[in-house]
This record gives structure tokens, C-alpha cells and sequence, in this order.
């Protein structure tokens, strides 16, 4: 760690010292390997034990269905909410390996692996070999977005789509076929997460920019899949595009009945958003914090290296925040999932790390005074809001530590909480107390980081750097090394999911015959479904409540996978099977006549280290 951190800390802005110092060409290498390592320990780690969640029981399970001819896209009953790819990626590579929970993380696990190194050799080639051995520990230090890279969801399925489309377009000298191949991969992940359609277009206008005539073959790659996929699921496919604004989609490809939806769109504070955006700060700090800091040292477009340099860089700009615009609008502004925003940003992440490594190649020697002033504001801005953020990790504790009594304005002898003195002063509840005693401690950090570092540059760096630059250097250095501290626990369970998981599903196998018809709601993710695959269901439960809009139109619902009051008594009434998850089971409790229903005993396990996450089985009497 000690030979990254002050390689990497010097090739950010004095990258000829490693000629005085004789580090061997292949250490940077090396550095980048170790964190490929690290990752991979974490990846398999977190593959593990994280409980599984809606959207990875939905790509299994229906991906699957697909892959086995059962249902197709877009049939009624399924809630298509995420382009073709999404499902039928995962579905297939069940189908090769078989169904389940591992099959889908151990895929997942590849992908995110393959992310890394598709940001190395992109990073290696746009800043050089120690900028990318920062850019790979940038990914291994990231608990978090190792999680979302860990599930089997989409986030490493784009995220690697996205560095290896990057790693073969960007720069100079690229082939006719590397560049092809690059659009064939954007076209793939447009058809992945329809989210992602940004990119092919800023892909095809940069590479025209930059290659010139050799784009035509990266246009006609993601021309063509997005047509093959157009013309495979023509017209149905329309349903994916209805959020797409100055087109007019027909109504019939789009919900337009009366609905109430249970499970989706509550009502959010502000407090709640800012939390959602500045935890977004904690979880990606090189991306968001490093990408605006950067932007404020970089030298005048004459003074870059090559014009390739200034191309990527405002490729990668309009890339990474055009997607964190659309996504914060979707996630914070428009309230669709506002704890969603750092999901998303790990599906473009690396975009941002990338236009990290490209600006700090390109950094002004002696910058502006006014840049040094913003680094300053933004720092201790991020430094409070983080610390806003993680108030329910470390709040708690800070509201218990002693504070100064105080009446009329006059400090008096004693001490009393923190929390009580916020509650008595301010008439704050202990939340707010515990957010606000966070921001102010992220606050004083970030002071404390600010005179430490000024007392370091006066002590050793002043004669070859001036302050901003080495203060700027520091903190992309520090967000590197500290973000596991930033990112606080992060594990779901100590116990093997995946293993809990098969276990319950082999446990419902034997009791559930094939052929029968199962009424599910064992939990938000339907992962344990995919251990009883010649069973039928009712396909709108897939996505348990978050597809159940109360007094809808019963037809139409059901034809874009969604299901109401009416569905759900049919559903009741002909069920051969139920399967309730414990916490569910006290609503339950009154349907389940015993005359009507055989009750098994339940899962001898959860499904996870969660508490009532075991399952219990009902069979109707015939």
C-alpha cells in the first residue's frame, strides 16, 4: 500500500521524479495487479453474502422463463421495466451452467473482474501506467460499488460493457475493427439498460471527431444491433421508450389506466435527498468529488499534451455528466427512487474515473488563485455533506459526547450531550440532532485535513509544487486510500446466501410437485423460483409489490405485467401451492383455514442472515 500511495501521489503531478528514484517499468504493473486481487477477494466476498434483492431475483428468474421458451419479452404478465439484454444475458448463461443464485453472481463477479481491467488498459493508455494502477485501486477501494458489481443485476453487466467500449475507442490509432467493435458493444448495452442510450450517439460524434471515416463501421455495429433488436420485438419493444422526450410513443404501448401504486413513488424529505446525493459523494468520491476537483486545474487547450487528450476529455465529460444529470433528475429530482442515485452512478462510474486520469495528465503547473478557493469550498462542502450522509453510522455515538452547557448566550460550569443540548437550544429531534452533529464533524475533518495538508506542503512541497496542486493531489490520493472508511460497513450477512438460498430451493423442490401452480410471496427477490423450474406462477409477482397497482384496469394491467386486487383473489382461489416468507406470514394467518390448507414445516433455513426470512409452504386441500 505504501509503494501505491506515493506512486501514485507523485505521478499525479511530478511524474519525472520516478526517473530520479529508478522504479522498474514493470511496478506499475505490479501495483495495478494487487488491486486487481483485491477486488476479486471482495467481488467473490460479497457474491457471498449479499442478500438477494428484487431486481436480481427479476433478471434471473424471468431471464430464465426466456431462455427455457416459457415466456418471451414482452409477453402479457411480464413487467418488461429493462430492455431484452438485461434478462436474456443471464437467462441464457443459466440455461449452460444451470438456474440459480450462483450461477447469476458468479457471472456477474466476471463481469465486474473484466470492468477493472477494461478501465486499466483505457486509463493505461489515456495517462499512463501509474494513473491507471491508481484507476484499478480506485474500483478495489470501493466496497460499495463492489456490491453492485457483486449481484446479479446490471450494473456490472454495463460497467463493463462501458470500459471495454471506452478502452477501444478512446485515443489515438485505433483500428477500423477496434472502433467497430466498440460500437457493437455500445449498441449492446443500450440493448442491456435503455438508460444507457446517451452513449451511442456522444460515441459516434466522438469517434468521427477523433478517427474520422473509420467511424462508419462503429456506427453501422450499433445501427445494426439496436435494429436487430428493434425488428425481433417489433412493435412491443416501444414500451421501453415512453420516458424518451419530443417523441410520441402510441398509447397502446404505454399504461394509461387508473392506478394507485402501493410499493412505488412515497413521498421523500429533503433530508432524505440531500443524504441520497452526498451518500452518492461517500460511495464515489474519485468519479464525483475527483472529476470536479480536476476540472478546476486543468491548463488551456494549447498547453495539452496532444488534441487526442482534449478529445476524450470532452467526450468523457459530456458522457459522465450527461448520465449523472438524467439519473439524478430520474433518482433525486422526480423522486422515481431517490436511494437509487448511487446504484445508477455505478453503471457509468468508470466514465467518471477515467475523465479523472485524462484532466490530471493535463493539470496547469501554477493555477489560478480563484482555483484554489473553489477546491477549498468544495472540499469542505463534500467533507460536511459526507458526514451528513453517514449520520446514522456514526451520529448515534456523536450525539452522546460531551458539550459545554450553555444559558443566555453564556458557556456555564458542567457538561451536558450533545443531544441534549440540540433538543433544549434548538428543539431538534434526535435525527435531526444526529445529522446535524455529522455535518459538522465532516466539517471540522475536512478543516483538519485542510491545515494538516497546508502544514505538509510548507514542511516538504513547497520548492516544487504550489499549494493547490499539491492540496488537489492530496485529496484525490486521500479519497483513494480512505474510501473503505467512507463507505462504512457494507456487508449484508456473515453467513453464505447463495448456499441458504439452494438449500430452501432443494427444500421446496421436494415438496412441490412439478406442474403446480404457485402463488409466491416468499420475499422481494423470486431467486428461490429458479430451484422449482417446471412449476407455473403467476408472472406479475415477480416483482412482488412494486408491480401491484391498486384499483387498475384489470385487462390492461395484466398486459404490461401488472396485477391488481382482482388478479390477486383469482390468484388465491386457484393456487395449488403458497409460499410466504415469515414477516408476511402474520397478514396470512386468517386465509390459511385448516380445513382449506396443508401447512409443511417451514425452510429449515432463511433465505438469508435476515431475521423471518425463512419460508413457510401451504398446499390447498383438494
Amino acid at each position: 500500500m505504501q509503494v501505491f500511495t506515493a506512486s501514485l501521489f507523485i505521478a499525479m503531478y511530478k511524474p519525472a521524479l520516478f526517473q530520479k528514484r529508478k522504479i522498474p517499468f514493470w511496478a506499475a504493473d505490479v501495483v495495478a495487479l494487487l488491486g486487481l486481487a483485491v477486488y476479486i477477494a471482495q467481488s467473490i466476498y460479497f457474491a457471498y453474502n449479499t442478500v438477494s434483492n428484487l431486481d436480481e431475483g427479476a433478471y434471473l428468474l424471468k431471464g430464465y422463463l426466456f431462455a427455457t421458451g416459457k415466456y418471451s419479452p414482452f409477453d402479457p404478465g411480464i413487467s418488461m421495466g429493462k430492455a431484452p439484454l438485461a434478462f436474456l444475458i443471464p437467462g441464457y448463461v443459466q440455461l449452460l451452467f444451470g438456474p440459480g443464485l450462483r450461477t447469476g453472481r458468479y457471472l456477474a463477479v466476471f463481469f465486474g473482474v473484466m470492468a477493472v481491467i477494461g478501465t486499466w488498459v483505457a486509463a493505461r493508455r489515456l495517462g499512463g501506467k501509474w494513473l491507471a494502477a491508481g484507476a484499478v485501486w480506485t474500483l478495489a477501494l470501493s466496497p460499495v460499488v463492489i456490491k453492485y458489481y457483486s449481484g446479479a443485476s446490471t450494473q456490472s453487466t454495463v460497467a463493463c460493457l462501458l470500459a471495454w467500449m471506452l478502452a477501444l475507442a478512446l485515443g489515438e490509432k485505433r483500428s477500423f475493427w477496434e472502433l467497430t467493435l466498440a460500437g457493437f458493444l455500445a449498441g449492446v448495452m443500450m440493448m442491456v439498460r435503455q438508460n444507457m442510450l446517451p452513449v451511442f450517439p456522444l460515441l459516434i460524434a466522438y469517434a468521427f471527431w477523433q478517427h474520422g471515416k473509420k467511424a462508419w463501421g462503429l456506427t453501422a455495429a450499433g445501427v445494426f444491433v439496436t435494429a436487430f433488436f428493434f425488428f425481433l420485438y417489433w412493435p412491443l419493444i416501444l414500451q421501453l421508450w415512453t420516458w424518451l422526450p419530443f417523441i410520441n410513443i402510441p398509447a397502446e404501448f404505454r399504461y394509461t389506466g387508473s392506478w394507485n401504486p402501493v410499493r412505488w413513488m412515497p413521498q421523500v424529505s429533503l433530508h432524505s435527498r440531500f443524504l441520497s446525493f452526498f451518500q452518492a459523494f461517500r460511495f464515489n468520491f474519485i468519479p464525483l468529488a475527483g472529476s470536479l476537483i480536476s476540472i478546476l486545474f486543468i491548463a488551456k487547450i494549447n498547453k495539452w499534451k496532444s488534441r487526442a487528450d482534449v478529445n476524450a476529455a470532452i467526450f468523457l465529460f459530456l458522457l459522465f455528466f450527461g448520465l449523472l444529470y438524467m439519473h439524478f433528475t430520474a433518482s433525486i429530482v422526480m423522486r422515481y427512487c431517490v436511494f437509487c442515485f448511487s446504484p445508477y452512478i455505478a453503471f457509468f462510474n468508470v466514465a467518471g474515473i477515467l475523465l479523472v486520469v485524462v484532466l490530471v495528465k493535463s493539470w496547469e503547473d501554477k493555477p489560478r488563485a480563484l482555483s484554489l478557493i473553489l477546491l477549498v469550498l468544495i472540499f469542505l462542502i463534500v467533507a460536511a455533506g459526507i458526514g451528513f450522509s453517514a449520520f446514522e453510522q456514526i451520529g448515534g455515538t456523536l450525539v452522546n459526547l460531551p458539550a459545554p452547557r450553555i444559558r443566555e448566550m453564556r458557556i456555564m460550569p458542567g457538561f451536558v450531550t450533545w443531544r441534549e443540548l440540540l433538543s433544549n437550544g434548538f428543539h431538534l429531534g434526535l435525527n435531526e440532532s444526529m445529522r446535524f452533529v455529522s455535518a459538522a464533524f465532516g466539517f471540522l475533518v475536512g478543516l483538519l485535513t485542510l491545515l494538516v495538508g497546508y502544514i505538509i506542503w510548507r514542511w516538504r512541497w513547497r520548492a516544487v509544487s504550489t499549494f493547490g496542486m499539491f492540496f488537489a493531489g492530496m485529496t484525490l490520493l486521500l479519497g483513494v486510500v480512505f474510501s473503505p472508511v467512507l463507505h462504512g460497513r457494507v456487508n449484508d450477512c456473515d453467513t453464505d446466501v447463495i448456499a441458504a438460498n439452494e438449500q430452501v430451493g432443494e427444500y421446496l423442490g421436494e415438496i412441490i410437485p412439478d406442474g403446480s401452480l404457485v402463488y409466491w410471496h416468499g420475499g422481494l427477490s423470486a431467486a428461490p423460483l429458479l430451484y422449482l423450474p417446471d412449476v407455473k406462477i403467476f408472472p406479475p409477482q415477480i416483482n412482488a409489490g412494486y408491480t401491484f397497482l391498486s384499483g387498475s384496469d384489470t385487462a390492461e394491467a395484466y398486459k404490461f405485467g401488472y396485477w391488481n386486487e382482482e388478479m390477486d383473489e383469482k390468484w388465491k382461489a386457484t393456487a395449488d401451492f403458497f409460499i410466504i416468507e415469515d414477516q408476511y406470514y402474520p397478514a396470512w394467518k386468517e386465509f390459511f383455514d385448516p380445513d382449506q390448507f396443508d401447512e409443511f414445516p417451514r425452510s429449515p433455513v432463511g433465505t438469508s442472515c435476515l431475521p423471518e426470512s425463512h419460508v413457510r409452504i401451504f398446499r390447498r386441500n383438494k
